[in-house]
């Protein structure tokens, strides 16, 4: 069983963080390698808390998820496939 999650914002890492990565593969696709802790932006931006401590790289949540760096272009539901145009580098 594959599952494919859009995006790397709170929902994503929710679920990144509470996956069964044993019983199903899951990837995820997005433009941004890392979550954001939103909240603490404001503190990070007058300095009182450094901006590494307010984010997480989508692999350091979990391992065992493959990342692809890119945006999901078409979604086939029926056919249960998903076009990612990948980031360049």
């Amino acid at each position: 069983k594959t599952v494919v999650v859009l995006g790397s914002g709170w929902a994503s890492h929710a679920l990144i963080k509470a996956a069964d990565t044993y019983s199903m593969n899951l990837i995820v696709v997005s433009p941004v390698n890392h979550f954001v802790f939103t909240p603490m932006l404001a503190s990070a931006a007058v300095g009182s808390v450094e901006h590494t401590s307010m984010t997480e790289a989508v692999r350091a949540s979990n391992p065992m998820v493959e990342y692809l760096e890119g945006k999901a272009t078409d979604i086939d539901v029926e056919g249960k496939k998903v076009t990612v145009q990948l980031n360049s580098l």
